[in-house]
């Protein structure tokens, strides 16, 4: 899925001039129902910042270039391994909080949902042992994001494989 951001106008020249010097690092799609599929683009870390800027304005520019897909922006991140008495790590540093598994999968729930603000989450295990996520959304932002909710479930359920349910709080 390469996309092409030339397009006419004052406003689209304004995304360009803003588009200038990033890059993205991968893209995939992710099938939600029969009909619909939605773009997963990975962006690198550092660049985060400048992209949460004009995703607002980008998303809406992609989403009208691929005919309706929506389309979703995450930060690239690692996962390292839980260090072992037994594992080869040679430079003997501590693994950072920010590349644990849990980290990294609450930073994805973080950029899947933005720009939207999580209010909480509450874990629900039910008695065969299998766990929900259910996250709790400003009520603010019900408007953006109302229809997208389907296909968060379904990006965060094919990136880490757990499930979640999203609703919106006052």
């Amino acid at each position: 899925a390469v996309v092409s951001t030339q397009s006419t106008g004052e406003a689209n020249s304004d995304l360009s001039s803003a588009l200038r010097g990033l890059y993205f690092v991968g893209a995939e799609e992710v099938v939600i129902r029969d009909d619909k599929v939605a773009v997963v683009i990975h962006i690198p870390f550092p660049q985060q910042k400048i992209y949460h800027k004009i995703q607002g304005r980008l998303v809406r520019e992609l989403e009208k270039k691929l005919s309706g897909k929506h389309v979703i922006f995450l930060s690239k991140r690692r996962i390292l391994s839980k260090p072992t008495r037994h594992s080869r790590n040679l430079s003997k540093q501590k693994r950072p909080r920010s590349r644990t598994l849990t980290a990294v999968h609450a930073s994805i729930l973080d950029d899947l949902v933005y720009p939207a603000e999580i209010a909480g989450q509450r874990k629900r295990v039910k008695l065969d042992g299998s766990q929900q996520i259910k996250v709790h959304l400003e009520k603010s932002s019900q408007i953006n994001t109302e229809t997208k909710l389907d296909t968060f479930m379904s990006v965060y359920k094919k990136l880490t494989g757990k499930d979640v349910v999203f609703e919106y709080v006052d």
